[in-house]
């Protein structure tokens, strides 16, 4: 039987692409900002579908605590991207409004 994070290898990698862009935000990176809030929120949309998929298994069935446990943080960690990624893209209506760029 194949390994749930085999089983879902796109969105792992998925995951692991937009943690990286994250890492290398600058607070004056708008375009990439904005990029990034777009897909943080899909891959969480994407995200929540895996862990309804991994509910719905494990009724009357052998429960995988641990990967559930790594989805839940999977969403929690792009909640938290897709939140900053957001904050730095609406600094640049600030920053255009004062006449910084």
């Amino acid at each position: 039987m194949e390994k749930p994070e085999e089983m879902y290898q796109e969105d792992v990698n998925n995951f692991i692409d937009i943690v990286d862009r994250f890492k290398y935000l600058q607070d004056n990176d708008y375009t990439t900002a904005y990029q990034l809030h777009k897909d943080a929120l899909a891959q969480y949309d994407r995200w929540s579908q895996i862990y309804f998929e991994v509910r719905r298994v494990e009724i009357g069935k052998k429960k995988d605590p641990p990967w559930k446990d790594r989805v839940e943080d999977v969403m929690r960690i792009l909640n938290n991207i897709y939140t900053s990624s957001r904050m730095v893209w609406n600094k640049s209506k600030d920053d255009l409004n004062e006449g910084k760029y």
